[in-house]
């Protein structure tokens, strides 16, 4: 009762929102408004993380990195050696670092590679266990942990928890005063260390407040005040301090009201799908080079409608999140609207819109494949984060432009042509691949049709949208983006082996390029940067010193001049033959090779010969044993480990078959 009597008297206060801006993720807190007055929210003593299991998760989006900001943190980071512990950005936006300290024990530290301000909008959650790890998941995926066991009294300082700032509430360090200059948004505080798979399955979708173990939920989503509510019956509400009602704005972080994901290695054919009886099913397929990706479905209007032909009473639209930012990244995009009954009776007319996220204000047609047979609208090779909508030119008397084409490229220029819809004058945006329609440089009431581009950047992917003026009567909605390109080093493909013996292999692919090329080699399952490389090959290229009976896997890229390199394509897998001279095992004292070495977490473990009652123990430096598996198949194998919870370090793979004993050292990064 104590509970509601305080919720009322806030509300009649004025203190808390009874309107909240809920459309797709949001708003979100906005640290770059008034940030000077070391604006931040006081989240209070927060006393159940303090000496318990926790897992603290959010959305950020970092605009610029000045020293070591903290974003969440309830200790003076003036020094490392007081009690309480950080969550920070720093070096420039390289690194993100992550510190704790309790009264007794010396401190703990952390610092994990992450390049905050390219990733744009990324979920980062930490979770914490009590004579275990601290570990790091940035989009789902895991980064790094630190063993944190050592640590055994309270976090409890004499500051209470902030985000945006240190415990202090006002950071100063050697003479400066570092502010976090960045979003956050949909904060999410556990008593306990969740699982790298529900933070998978929930980064991308609301809660409710009332999830098991969910100790504090701010959605972040009020449009004025000094509250920031908790959505759990915990009431750990928060206090805006200094900040101003421009700290709220319309957030971009990928949150919908239901949500699915996939992360693999290799997604071959595989899909992903959503299914919403009322408005048609959503499926994005063919997905290739990412870690992981999430569709997200929204059941309300856009929070911004610029450029939209909606259907009428259409309340429903999808949303794609990559959790990588490369341009080798690929999904295909299809929308059924065969359950959507306003669409089917205009199928003739629809189109699928789109836009990159929820602030942004244009959406724009992306002139989608259509199949009035299947009733679907299909967008292929999209490589970034997406919004769509299914829309209708029916009513709109400004024809939009159709067929964009790249018609030439030079090092440094491009141009583009497209068929009018019945104008002479046209407007243009365009950039650097990814920017939101509206961001763009604008080119306005132009009459070149086709469009030069000048002053490109080698290896670099931009875009442009375009619309017809209509003679001054109006102009169409938009269509784009159309991706082109100056001077590209394109990625080799199709690649293979031929001429496979029992110790080498010719290695071979499409050379589309005049490029050299660079190659990495190795066991199966590791990544570019971890494999063997060799630089400046031709195609093709004799790969030697193998071992018989073997599986390898290769990736190239091609090398078009300083600075200038294609993707890396692969990995493709072969093996070699069995060798005919036979060995005497009794003899080899060399039972297994172990890849990659040092590695990041994963580990592949190739034991070469037959195994009778073998055992394999991975020992730290102490010689604790952390790892042990019997096996008595009788055959050799490939075994893949994942370390990413060991402590960074030295450790030892030990194999023992009978009286061939074999160890190795591992640095584990």
């Amino acid at each position: 009762m104590k509970k509601l009597i305080i919720i009322l008297a806030l509300a009649i206060s004025g203190k808390i929102v009874s309107q909240p801006f809920t459309i797709g993720s949001g708003n979100c807190l906005d640290f770059a408004a008034n940030i000077t007055n070391a604006n931040h929210v006081d989240l209070g003593s927060l006393m159940s993380i303090n000496t318990g299991d926790f897992s603290f998760e959010c959305w950020l989006k970092v605009n610029s990195v000045f020293d070591d900001e903290a974003f969440f943190s309830n200790k003076n980071w003036a020094s490392g050696n007081n009690t309480g512990f950080v969550f920070d950005v720093q070096d420039g936006g390289a690194n993100m670092k992550f510190n704790f300290k309790d009264p007794s024990n010396a401190r703990k530290d952390l610092t994990v590679p992450v390049n905050v301000l390219r990733m744009n909008w990324f979920h980062f959650a930490g979770t914490y266990k009590r004579g275990g790890y601290f570990k790091v998941y940035i989009n789902g995926v895991a980064k790094d942990s630190l063993n944190v066991s050592s640590i055994t009294g309270s976090f409890a300082s004499t500051y209470t928890y902030k985000l945006g700032q240190d415990g202090t509430g006002n950071y100063t360090y050697n003479g400066a005063n570092p502010r976090y200059n960045g979003k956050i948004d949909d904060v999410r505080i556990w008593t306990i260390v969740r699982t790298q798979q529900q933070i998978r399955d929930n980064m991308c979708k609301k809660l409710t407040g009332t999830e098991s173990n969910l100790y504090a939920y701010y959605n972040c989503d009020n449009i004025t005040g000094t509250i920031l509510n908790d959505l759990t019956p915990n009431f750990n509400l928060g206090t805006l301090v200094n900040c101003t009602n421009s700290n709220w704005t319309t957030s971009a972080a990928p949150i919908g009201n239901t949500s699915v994901n996939k992360y693999s290695g290799n997604f071959g054919s595989s899909t992903i799908q959503l299914t919403n009886p009322s408005y048609g099913d959503f499926t994005v397929k063919n997905i290739s080079s990412t870690a992981g990706i999430h569709l997200y479905n929204v059941t309300s209007q856009p929070s911004y409608t610029m450029g939209l032909v909606n259907l009428i009473g259409n309340n429903n639209y999808y949303g794609v999140f990559v959790t990588d930012t490369s341009n080798t990244v690929s999904y295909d995009a299809e929308y059924n609207y065969t359950n959507y009954t306003t669409a089917m009776s205009d199928e003739t007319n629809l189109k699928l819109f789109n836009r990159i996220k929820n602030d942004g204000l244009f959406w724009s047609d992306y002139y989608a494949n259509q199949n009035t047979t299947a009733h679907t609208l299909t967008k292929t090779y999209l490589s970034s984060r997406k919004e769509f909508i299914v829309g209708t030119k029916t009513g709109v008397t400004c024809n939009a432009p159709t067929t964009l084409t790249l018609t030439n490229t030079s090092a440094i220029t491009a141009t583009v042509s497209w068929t009018t819809g019945g104008s002479n004058n046209w407007n243009v945006q365009w950039g650097q691949q990814g920017f939101a329609l509206g961001n763009g440089t604008k080119i306005t009431n132009s009459t070149n049709n086709p469009q030069a581009f000048t002053g490109l950047a080698g290896n670099t992917f931009y875009e442009m949208y375009v619309q017809d003026t209509c003679l001054g009567s109006g102009n169409s909605y938009w269509v784009g983006p159309f991706t082109f390109y100056g001077d590209v080093c394109l990625t080799p493909n199709a690649l293979s082996a031929t001429n496979v013996t029992n110790n080498s292999a010719t290695l071979n692919w499409n050379a589309v390029s005049t490029a050299t090329f660079d190659i990495e080699w190795g066991l199966p399952g590791f990544t570019p940067g971890t494999g063997i490389p060799v630089n400046g090959v031709t195609n093709p290229y004799i790969l030697t010193g193998l071992g018989s009976n073997t599986a390898y896997s290769y990736f190239v890229r091609s090398v078009c001049g300083s600075s200038n390199n294609s993707a890396y394509n692969g990995p493709y897998t072969f093996t070699t033959t069995s060798t005919t001279t036979g060995l005497n095992e009794s003899n080899i004292s060399n039972l297994f090779s172990i890849y990659p070495n040092p590695t990041n977490g994963l580990l592949t473990i190739y034991v070469n010969q037959k195994m009778e009652n073998a055992t394999i123990n991975i020992l730290n430096v102490i010689g604790e044993n952390v790892y042990e598996e019997s096996i008595s198949n009788g055959n050799s194998f490939v075994k893949t480990f994942d370390l990413s919870d060991k402590a960074k370090g030295i450790y030892f793979i030990s194999v023992k078959n009978g009286n061939n004993h074999t160890i190795k050292k591992l640095i584990l990064n």
